[in-house]
């Protein structure tokens, strides 16, 4: 029998049913002045065809809405995350982005680059910092 990993049902379901937009995790950063998250954006549930005036989305968002799903990581200066109250795309670096549109897709991406579904969660359980 496979021991085959998977993000918690919980977890995908509540992204499915759109209690969240992305799921994500902290990822160990070998450098100690970064923190690093990987997260899962569920891309069809974002309005890119009838949002208010002025509202956008981030780049890497905008670039993936003809997806279904977008993988992104990215570092973030822990100076950055102590000494601000918020923070912006400059201030990250994407160390890794695919789109994709299927969870078999994502499985395969996830297990080609060592990433453990079963660490995905709701944003707020693991201080995702990007809002």
């Amino acid at each position: 029998m496979s021991s085959h990993k998977v993000i918690s049902r919980k977890v995908w379901w509540g992204l499915e049913a759109r209690n969240y937009t992305e799921i994500a995790q902290e990822m160990p950063s070998h450098d100690r002045s970064l923190r690093k998250w990987a997260a899962i954006y569920a891309v069809y549930h974002l309005n890119f065809m009838d949002r208010h005036p002025g509202e956008c989305y981030y780049d890497f968002l905008e670039d993936s809405k003809s997806s279904k799903f977008v993988f992104i990581e990215f570092t973030v200066p822990v100076h950055i995350l102590e000494t601000r109250d918020s923070f912006g795309a400059r201030d990250t670096t994407i160390t890794k982005l695919k789109k994709m549109e299927t969870e078999d897709e994502i499985y395969a991406f996830l297990e080609l680059n060592g990433i453990n579904p079963e660490l995905f969660v709701p944003p707020w359980a693991c201080d995702y910092p990007i809002d």
